[in-house]
């Protein structure tokens, strides 16, 4: 499926928007969590510019996702139901909620 540039834009700045909603991060965070300056992140945000690679992926890492996790449009074919049970709950925890969660795996594991 092709995309034009506008829906493009518009998933980017949607998705942005989910991921800040989900982790409790506001627009002032982002920036400085990602070194991109508020106007820029603002201009994305309205979907005025489309970020680079580069800033994408540092948007990313602020968000605690992946590019590819960013991308990603419930294609959850592989997973069992479980496994789709506990994404979705992760999905919906803020970044504190899920280092917690990763804290208590990490000690179950050893």
């Amino acid at each position: 499926m092709r995309y034009s540039y506008l829906q493009i834009e518009k998933y980017i700045a949607d998705k942005i928007t989910s991921l800040c909603e989900k982790r409790d991060i506001s627009k002032y965070r982002l920036s400085q969590l990602s070194g991109i300056s508020q106007s820029s992140l603002g201009r994305i945000m309205a979907q005025e510019n489309l970020p680079s690679l580069i800033t994408l992926e540092k948007i990313c890492t602020a968000l605690g996702v992946t590019l590819s996790q960013f991308f990603q449009e419930g294609n959850s074919e592989n997973l069992t139901e479980k496994q789709k049970e506990v994404l979705g709950i992760w999905n919906d925890l803020s970044t504190n909620e899920q280092e917690t969660v990763m804290s208590m795996l990490r000690g179950l594991r050893k």
